[in-house]
């Protein structure tokens, strides 16, 4: 998983947004060439910000989806 800033730089992103729209918010960015670019943010990260979205691309569509991911180590076991 990238993180987004990272992602959206090799895909020759210049600016990039966070937009609220009637199914939830999405990701527009611009392209150096004035293409645009956009992506769904996932359904449980609509509250994170551009510097805390990672990517995740759909291994069936290939379509890049905006996440956050919070992890918190719960317990550890030592295997031996």
């Amino acid at each position: 998983m990238k993180n987004l800033i990272e992602y959206l730089k090799e895909q020759g992103c210049i600016t990039a947004s966070v937009v609220a729209g009637p199914n939830g918010k999405f990701i527009s960015a611009t392209k150096q060439n004035g293409d645009k670019l956009t992506m769904p943010v996932g359904k449980k990260s609509q509250n994170g910000t551009l510097a805390e979205f990672n990517v995740l691309i759909a291994e069936d569509t290939k379509q890049a989806i905006a996440t956050v991911n919070h992890y918190e180590e719960i317990e550890t076991l030592a295997i031996l």
